[in-house]
């Protein structure tokens, strides 16, 4: 079952928080309870952040359930 979260600016700040990290340390990977953590998002938050993260293209998910940039094509 899909959370759907309407846009927020608290939600907004996040994706762009995110957005800010991952370009600023290329090998950053994270869990998404990393992720939670380290900016503070409760765990559907957190989730829902980053699934529009990996469908925007800006992360990609591995098969180990981390979260990082997508490798160069």
């Amino acid at each position: 079952m899909l959370l759907a979260l309407p846009p927020s600016r608290e939600f907004d700040a996040a994706l762009a928080a995110a957005r800010r990290e991952f370009a600023a340390l290329p090998g950053l990977t994270l869990t998404a309870d990393q992720a939670g953590r380290l900016w503070t998002l409760e765990p559907p938050v957190c989730r829902a952040m980053l699934r529009t993260l990996v469908d925007c293209g800006d992360l990609c998910e591995t098969s180990r359930g981390q979260y990082r940039r997508p490798p160069a094509a």
